[in-house]
């Protein structure tokens, strides 16, 4: 058994421990554990939507969450249990809700029941009995999807992920009759399956609308959960004429290699292939949605990375379907041994050639008539000058959106604070600087330092959790841990920093470091938390109710002070530094809290004591702000107030860096126009050399030693279909990150020909075709990693106009909302075949 821990706790938790990689112990001691971020509103138990390990939360096992709830406290305890997915071990985090009818009261609402998608048949039935009150023996489950009997659950062993039971899937309890037998049958008009490829079954693609469709083949797609990333590269695919064509014809079933060790025995083309035709229909049949059943269960079958419902990289998907589409439709029955070719001084273009050829004694299929092109490598030993050229297929282009050297660049949003003296506020900057990944904080000051042109001796850099500020860096601090997603970092202009970055929380046992000295300042840190009352309500079993708790809001704000403060003086200087023009002292009370802004003690501090509030503290102090009653409303209502998640005083605008440099994020001198980048700019990317990383050092023959080489790609040749990959997301051990630059693309007329080095080439007697092509399709994919979403834009071959697809959902749109900033995968076709596919489009309204 495995359990959650909110990730931003953990972190804390790691931080104060120094768990990370053996690290020094260096944080503050985290308050009692509290999992409450990972819920759905309202509930105890239930995971909110699309939460993501590392980002949202962590596993631990049973005994490590027992110490920590011992050492801790809080909660509450999210066990999950363990299951496969094909031959990968998971933690199920949602399991299934099924929606359970009996055939004896079908008017009846059904009965909601959750269960793990690891539990077989047998103990789904012994549920559904136990709930029903009915005896195993007399009844029978059904997979009773779209509320047909759609598949007889008949195999007890059989678990539920493999009979393809989804989220909210309906489910029947069949009964036996007045005479004591079962009459449901297979209503045998849900699904469309080949008969010779495919195993049909419960496992069939099925029609869930059959209303007109607004154009033949625009038709939606269901999402089973979470499969919005299939749905639209099904939809692009579905929208690249010459392939649909071949499938939903049925031409491809004579292709077939069923002996291929490297193949899926044809089931994966036959899948694919059924799935065209039901989207393609022959004839006047209506279909406008279907819910790709079939195909899903074939694509987890054959690779067990797309069993289950988890989100995945639609161009994976791409990749590994292309792949085992042209696997189950090679024509080579018997694959010969071939050496890899090099070109040894010899023309680029015959060296081309002979390894095209050899490439296809193993290799020839429908899909690499299609898809396939040939890059040109040119790698070269800067030691010896030897220079090695290969040629290799491809059946993608993956797209820079950035050079090598930005690549080796991490951007990090940092929420610049400062007090502006001349207008009495507080000024909230979001800035957006790059430094080398792995670098230190102290980088990341001096960059700060840069884009605002405020002092680096005067930057303080902390890391803000929930309204509180958990941590602050020193210069040799590792920012590695930072880009979890659970956190915000934040600087502040102030007088001493070093005070600021002195932890006075007594050091974990487990830490190998003593306690550094506190810096010798003239005036003590102040830490300035802003807390309000709030309702929550919440849900235990079946019942719920509202309670009023007190919490954190906005972001914390620092000053320096002199240390012998009476609370008098402490009252008036937070004031002015709040406006002094807005705020008084009658309007706010102060407490002295802890690190996390949690009051040390019920009193309030006292404007009449004479005795200073700081007297025999160490030099950082942490006060929170609590509005009175009476002056709320006039605080709402005052501007520059930022609803519920800013302070008074503090300003939530983004103007112009104190220094008046630019920062990274407002740059816009490398090419980018209104912002955007250039498809051809992004092309031209592709193709510039650079210098290999010692991670990736290249084998030179000639010197006998591994070597930063320099290599530069190129295309040599381009296909019919080209799929374009713009290379949004970028992976490393301790963070994801999405480039959300927007980039223009052509719909018609993108000409290759400046990128492509061979000259057109006739084809089966055929006039050599310029590289020109026409776009035809686009996956697009929205929001963060992981918990993002994907749609599609194709465009029709029965009436030229562009459809938007959203899982199930189509509707027509306007051409220039095709090129968005979400496009993710762009497909197109080349200009002789396209031109022989699409007609001209008339104007459509959305």
């Amino acid at each position: 058994m495995y359990y959650l821990v909110d990730a931003a706790w953990w972190l804390m938790w790691s931080d104060y421990v120094g768990f990370e990689d053996g690290s020094e112990a260096r944080g503050s001691r985290p308050n009692e554990i509290d999992n409450s971020s990972l819920l759905a509103p309202g509930s105890t138990a239930k995971l909110r939507p699309y939460i993501n390990e590392g980002r949202d939360h962590v596993f631990v096992l049973h005994d490590e969450w027992e110490l920590l709830r011992a050492w801790y406290g809080g909660g509450p305890a999210l066990p999950r249990r363990g299951i496969t997915q094909g031959s990968t071990a998971v933690v199920e985090l949602y399991g299934l809700t099924l929606k359970v009818y009996r055939s004896s009261d079908l008017s009846a609402a059904p009965v909601e029941m959750n269960i793990s998608k690891a539990a077989t048949v047998r103990e789904l039935k012994e549920m559904a009995c136990k709930e029903f009150g009915v005896v195993g023996a007399e009844v029978k489950i059904w997979d009773y999807f779209q509320k047909k009997p759609y598949a007889l659950l008949d195999t007890p062993s059989k678990q539920l992920e493999q009979c393809q039971i989804m989220e909210n899937n309906d489910m029947l309890v069949e009964e036996k009759d007045a005479e004591g037998k079962f009459n449901l049958k297979k209503n045998e008009g849900v699904g469309v399956g080949s008969s010779s490829t495919y195993s049909s079954g419960g496992n069939q693609n099925v029609v869930t609308s059959t209303a007109p469709p607004s154009q033949k083949g625009v038709v939606g797609l269901q999402n089973l959960g979470n499969t919005c990333f299939m749905n639209s590269t099904l939809q692009c695919l579905s929208n690249t004429p010459p392939l649909r064509e071949f499938f939903a014809s049925g031409d491809y079933e004579a292709e077939i290699n069923n002996d291929n060790p490297l193949g899926h025995e044809g089931k994966l083309a036959g899948s694919f292939g059924s799935l065209m035709k039901m989207m393609w229909p022959q004839g006047d049949e209506a279909i406008s949605a279907v819910a790709p059943r079939g195909f899903k269960y074939q694509m987890g079958t054959s690779n067990p990375m797309f069993a289950g419902f988890q989100q995945h990289d639609s161009s994976e998907l791409m990749n590994f379907l292309l792949d085992g589409l042209h696997e189950d439709l090679n024509r080579i029955q018997d694959k010969p041994y071939v050496e890899s070719t090099e070109s040894d001084g010899r023309p680029d273009d015959v060296v081309a050639k002979e390894a095209m050829d050899n490439y296809k004694l193993r290799n020839d299929s429908q899909i690499h008539d299609l898809f396939r092109g040939q890059f040109k490598s040119t790698l070269v030993c800067p030691s010896c000058g030897n220079v090695s050229i290969t040629f290799d297929p491809y059946t993608m282009i993956s797209l820079p959106l950035r050079t090598a050297q930005e690549e080796m660049q991490q951007s990090y949003s940092v929420k610049m604070v400062y007090y502006d003296a001349a207008d009495s506020k507080w000024v909230k900057n979001n800035l957006t600087v790059s430094i080398p990944k792995g670098a230190e904080a102290g980088q990341l000051r001096a960059a700060l330092s840069t884009a605002t042109s405020i002092p680096v001796e005067r930057i303080v850099i902390g890391q803000i959790l929930r309204s509180y500020i958990y941590k602050f860096f020193d210069d040799s601090a590792s920012l590695d841990f930072v880009k979890t997603g659970t956190s915000t970092i934040i600087a502040y202009d102030v007088e001493y920093p070093k005070a600021f970055e002195y932890d006075e929380q007594p050091r974990s046992a487990y830490s190998r470091r003593a306690a550094a000295e506190p810096p010798k300042v003239d005036k003590a840190a102040m830490v300035l938390y802003f807390r309000k009352e709030e309702s929550v309500t919440s849900t235990y079993i079946t019942s719920s109710y509202n309670r009023t708790m007190k919490a954190l809001y906005g972001d914390p704000l620092l000053f320096c002070h002199p240390k012998e403060t009476s609370p008098n003086e402490l009252y008036n200087a937070i004031a002015d530094l709040l406006g002094k023009d807005k705020v008084n002292p009658e309007m706010f009370q102060i407490r002295v809290a802890d690190a996390f802004g949690k009051p040390t003690d019920n009193h309030v501090v006292d404007r009449a004591d004479m005795k200073p509030v700081t007297h025999g503290l160490k030099p950082k102090l942490h006060l929170v702000v609590e509005w009175v009653d009476w002056a709320k409303e006039q605080i709402q209502g005052m501007d520059g107030v930022q609803g519920k998640d800013e302070p008074e005083g503090v300003s939530g605008a983004t103007p112009p860096s104190p220094g008046g440099a630019a920062s990274a994020a407002d740059e816009n001198d490398d090419g980018y126009e209104d912002g955007k980048l250039h498809l051809k700019q992004c092309l031209e990317l592709f193709s510039t050399e650079e210098k290999l990383s010692p991670e990736d050092a290249w084998y030179c023959s000639k010197c006998q030693q591994h070597v930063e080489a320099t290599k530069k790609m190129e295309l040599w040749s381009t296909p019919k279909v080209l799929v374009l990959h713009l290379k949004r997301f970028s992976y490393s051990r301790y963070y994801r990150d999405k480039l959300e630059t927007p980039v223009n693309f052509p719909l018609d007329d993108l000409d290759l020909s400046p990128y492509v080095l061979e000259e057109p080439q006739s084809e089966n007697g055929q006039p050599a075709q310029p590289p020109i092509y026409d776009c035809v399709g686009v996956s697009n994919h929205m929001g963060s990693l992981g918990g993002g979403h994907y749609t599609a834009c194709g465009r029709s071959s029965e009436d030229g106009q562009w459809y938007k697809f959203n899982d199930s959902h189509t509707s027509p749109m306007q051409p220039q909302g095709v090129a968005s900033g979400d496009a993710y995968l762009l497909f197109y076709v080349r200009r002789d075949l396209a031109r022989a596919y699409l007609p001209v489009p008339q104007n459509v309204e959305e």
